[in-house]
């Protein structure tokens, strides 16, 4: 399958020189990396294609593209996977470890991150597939659920998704425990995102609420599914009070 190839290719390209990895890293990313092939149809199996990669890179190397990381090493219950030629040292694990804990978070995320916006979306149908469609009417929205700093790794991936997409496209990303590394991102980044036409809204899993990051929704009824919708609004003068700190 040539979707597989490709993301196993890109994927390999991303962990290019890291000699430790983990499943939920390879995952992580395997799920952004789909979205430079994604095509509009909702029928393909990426759960399938992302199990694909994992087996590819952990286990038997479906293309020689791939890259390979057959042995395991345990470490408090996390398992950790290395090149044969990999003797895995402190500084290559716990850089695997940050890693981890990133994928870690977005992963268990996904579900709770999906009903926000399932419930965001009232009275919308929905189509479950790598993107979630969301439609009413004349209204159609893409939603894909990362983290920030992925959204920058990733950027111009979700450009041309936004460019390809026939609606609104809307990447969610979790709340971080501080506000850093969104008036980071938004310094960076935001006039690409404005320029590219896509929006990124910021949900609280804790909290089970959603707020604008970068950009509204055409569909103004939807602003009062917003916990605070004056927030996005808000950022640009927040950035700016702060941005010597940045660095």
């Amino acid at each position: 399958m040539d979707i597989l190839r490709n993301t196993i290719k890109r994927v390999s390209h991303e962990l290019s020189g890291r000699e430790v990895v983990t499943a939920e890293e390879i995952k992580r990313i395997a799920m952004t990396v789909l979205l430079e092939f994604y095509d509009g149809s909702q029928s393909v199996d990426f759960q399938e294609i992302i199990d694909g990669v994992v087996e590819s890179l952990c286990e038997e190397p479906s293309t020689i593209n791939s890259l390979h990381y057959p042995e395991t090493l345990k470490l408090n219950e996390i398992e950790f996977r290395h090149a044969h030629t990999c003797s895995p040292t402190q500084e290559l694990v716990g850089e695997a470890y940050a890693e981890y804990l990133k994928s870690k978070k977005l992963l268990e995320s996904l579900g709770i991150m999906k009903r926000i916006t399932d419930r965001f979306f009232t009275e919308y149908d929905i189509n479950e597939g790598l993107l979630k469609i969301y439609t009413k009417k004349k209204f159609r929205y893409g939603v894909f659920y990362t983290l920030i700093d992925d959204v920058e790794r990733f950027l111009d991936i979700h450009e041309r998704v936004s460019d390809r997409f026939d609606g609104e496209y809307v990447v969610v990303v979790p709340t971080e425990n501080e506000v850093t590394p969104f008036l980071r991102f938004f310094r960076r980044n935001s006039e690409r995102v404005k320029n590219a036409g896509f929006r990124i809204w910021v949900a609280n899993t804790d909290q089970m609420t959603i707020d604008p990051f970068i950009g509204y929704p055409k569909d103004f009824t939807l602003l009062r599914g917003f916990k605070n919708p004056k927030v996005a609004s808000r950022i640009n003068s927040l950035w700016r009070e702060r941005v010597d700190q940045l660095e």
